[in-house]
């Protein structure tokens, strides 16, 4: 361990409030590097170069040349001598300090290497979400260790909710202090990394609840987490062109209507697949036909078809089963036309 200049200037603004002498703190070859003197500051203090020679406490009773009266203590840090501390004055006067401000000043330095420490550990933390949050190549196991470390088991499916906010307001720092897994990304916005769907639940009704969230994005359960990030960011951009007062916006709901954007329409093309599987298909799939043809209207897609309204009703039902849209929701009705425009 390395005594930095900073350090060594705190020790000594610290003891100098607490003693009446004048404090030099130096490094491992003796070179002054805090003082109450700022002058002193970059010279030699040859008192110290003699206590790291003898390993021990030397005092200095007689000023001789730039040498001073006083007493000078080694700084042993796991066994080695990292520096010394100096207290100008009559060795006899200063000696009963002595050992008060060595120990404040491991004390001290040893919160410092802490502090270094706990810092260390939150860079590199932070590194590892930045490159989660970007890579999208399969992950090796080089990197199932590394999220490991740090709680996250990437061997399961993560998913993420990615949260457009003011970052800094006190609401929202509460929420990050309630869920661990987060990453502060430009603009405002934050990542959440989750791994249940009570994760999920509770999460995003503490986000709900928050005045100072603008817009949520939910992406899907992915083997890579990047792409439910991507996915989550869609869900923002095409859902507040879509429905831009809502609040929410999952990619799973709006996956249609982003694909749409694509080139490649297979995604869309499967959606009536379950319709295509059961028996007497026609039937379900007609009944879609004649339901938008109809516009919507029961009375008028039920005489078309020559069935009764229950009829009917189970029909539109059983769509909504086979497929997850319901046809008398707008959307999810258009979901189903693309479907029979591209089947």
């Amino acid at each position: 361990m390395k005594l930095s200049k900073s350090i060594a200037q705190k020790i000594v603004l610290e003891m100098m409030n607490v003693i009446p002498y004048n404090i030099n703190v130096m490094d491992e070859n003796g070179v002054i590097i805090g003082s109450g003197d700022i002058k002193r500051i970059g010279n030699i203090h040859e008192g110290a170069k003699k206590a790291i020679d003898k390993q021990h406490v030397n005092e200095v009773y007689e000023e001789k040349g730039r040498m001073k009266p006083g007493v000078n203590e080694p700084i042993i840090i796991d066994n080695n001598i990292i520096g010394v501390i100096g207290i100008t004055g009559n060795p006899d006067e200063v000696m009963r300090f002595s050992k008060l401000v060595r120990v404040t000043a491991v004390l001290l330095i040893e919160q410092e290497k802490i502090n270094e420490e706990t810092q260390n550990k939150r860079l590199n933390r932070q590194r590892f979400y930045h490159e989660l949050v970007h890579r999208k190549t399969e992950y090796d196991n080089e990197f199932y260790v590394r999220a490991k470390n740090y709680g996250i088991d990437l061997t399961k499916k993560y998913q993420v909710i990615l949260v457009d906010c003011n970052i800094d307001s006190q609401g929202f720092r509460t929420i990050c202090n309630r869920h661990f897994h987060y990453f502060e990304l430009d603009n405002n916005k934050t990542v959440f990394f989750i791994r249940t769907n009570q994760e999920a639940n509770t999460l995003i009704k503490d986000l709900e609840e928050c005045e100072d969230i603008n817009k949520i994005g939910i992406g899907g359960e992915e083997d890579i987490v990047a792409v439910s990030l991507e996915n989550a960011g869609l869900a923002i951009e095409f859902g507040i062109k879509i429905k831009p007062s809502s609040k929410i916006y999952i990619y799973d709901d709006l996956k249609l209507f982003i694909h749409l954007s694509y080139d490649d329409k297979s995604n869309l093309i499967s959606l009536l697949s379950n319709l295509d599987k059961v028996g007497n298909k026609l039937e379900l799939i007609q009944t879609l036909e004649a339901y938008i043809e109809e516009n919507g209207d029961i009375n008028n897609v039920a005489n078309r078809l020559n069935i009764h309204r229950n009829t009917l009703n189970y029909r539109l039902d059983r769509i909504k089963q086979l497929t997850g849209k319901n046809p008398k929701v707008l959307l999810e009705l258009f979901e189903l036309l693309c479907g029979l425009i591209w089947r």
